[in-house]
């Protein structure tokens, strides 16, 4: 996911904020804020209660994906990356699992998490007086850290991609027709579904608030929060359902491409010596290439896109060379020949790259473009072929 800030690692994962997480922290931090105010707490605690509150409920987000993300790893499947956004967390893997069970033992870490937190703020809450009359505003915290991840957890049990729920009934589904892509397309149409149930539960909220009386400022702004988030929530949920199966459609079409079919041989490769001006007017304007492959007598030893070119000023092109402001060879990202096409389409979008140089002990032999991997299965997709 792209627009996110690096925050650091958890157990050799990384973890990232997406721009629209600001948002959501923004507005559960109002929430609970009012919430404290309405118990009657000066501002200043109302305020420094709702960001502990808010950040402790993001944790517990953190928390759920990481569950999901140990099972994984313990099954062979690395993890890249956690995100936080809008709508909560979503972790990067690498590949699907391979397996019914595996999937159903990732997918059923994360609400088992979500729950037993859940039952741990409420046994807390309860043991340390919650429930009397003398209750502080930490029994305040314990409350909602109980009550939004029971939700967290039965919401993810629902029977619909892309919630945890979906995932258990397609691999039930996987189990017993064999048929990964048929049980993901089922899942699919089920998270659509209840995508669009809780869209439509999010329309009548905002409605029912809007028709119950005069429509002033804050019975909008109750609307919006109310209902509005659920439209949003079903809506999103709706459309990575869908994307969800489009994308394992995209798996089986790739199934079989590996670099060495993808890849083009005829690529231009450029000294290290040359200078910018060279480059740009012999190589980059009559070609409208935006990369380079740097190479000596075939080994590589970078990469130069138009990217590191446009660090340097245009009056030093001529003393510049390609290989000054190269990304140097070990920090490119390759491919072997054998290389499945589904993995050097994943560095591709991670990285965000318009070709991987493909090497053999070194020596670049062929470099896979986002055009050249198309090409291959709009042949394949045309003749039928796998």
């Amino acid at each position: 996911m792209g627009s996110s800030l690096r925050l650091g690692k958890i157990l050799g994962i990384e973890i990232r904020l997406h721009y629209s997480w600001f948002i959501i922290f923004a507005l559960v931090t109002m929430f609970f804020y009012t919430d404290f105010q309405a118990a009657e707490y000066s501002v200043s605690v109302s305020l420094a209660m709702g960001l502990v509150s808010s950040l402790l409920i993001f944790l517990s987000v953190v928390a759920h994906e990481l569950a999901h993300s140990v099972v994984a790893i313990r099954s062979g499947i690395p993890v890249r990356s956690i995100t936080l956004f809008v709508l909560g967390g979503v972790a990067s893997i690498a590949k699907e699992a391979d397996r019914p069970k595996t999937e159903i033992l990732m997918a059923m870490a994360g609400p088992a998490c979500s729950l037993t937190i859940g039952l741990a703020s409420g046994a807390a809450w309860f043991a340390t007086g919650g429930h009397l009359s003398e209750a502080t505003a930490f029994h305040s915290v314990l409350f909602w850290m109980a009550v939004l991840n029971l939700q967290l957890g039965v919401f993810n049990l629902l029977p619909g991609f892309p919630m945890d729920g979906g995932r258990v009934l397609r691999s039930i589904l996987w189990q017993r027709t064999r048929d990964y892509r048929r049980a993901t397309h089922i899942a699919s149409i089920a998270g659509q579904a209840i995508g669009w149930a809780i869209a439509g539960v999010g329309v009548v909220i905002a409605v029912t608030y809007l028709v119950r009386g005069p429509a002033t400022a804050e019975v909008i702004a109750d609307a919006l929060f109310s209902g509005g988030y659920l439209v949003l929530l079903g809506w999103f949920l709706s459309s990575i359902a869908a994307s969800s199966y489009r994308q394992v459609a995209w798996r089986e079409a790739m199934k079989g491409i590996t670099a060495s079919s993808a890849m083009v041989s005829d690529f231009r490769t450029i000294p290290p010596g040359m200078s910018l001006m060279e480059l740009v007017r012999d190589y980059i304007q009559p070609n409208r290439s935006r990369s380079f492959v740097v190479a000596t007598d075939g080994r590589l030893q970078g990469v130069v896109n138009i990217e590191n070119i446009r660090k340097v000023p245009q009056s030093r092109w001529d003393m510049t060379t390609a290989a000054s402001v190269m990304t140097p060879v070990n920090k490119v990202i390759t491919a072997t020949p054998e290389e499945e096409g589904v993995s050097i389409a994943e560095k591709m979008e991670e990285h965000r790259l318009d070709g991987i140089p493909v090497l053999r002990d070194g020596v670049v032999v062929g470099l896979v473009t986002r055009n050249s991997l198309a090409r291959v299965m709009q042949m394949r997709a045309q003749f039928g072929t796998r």
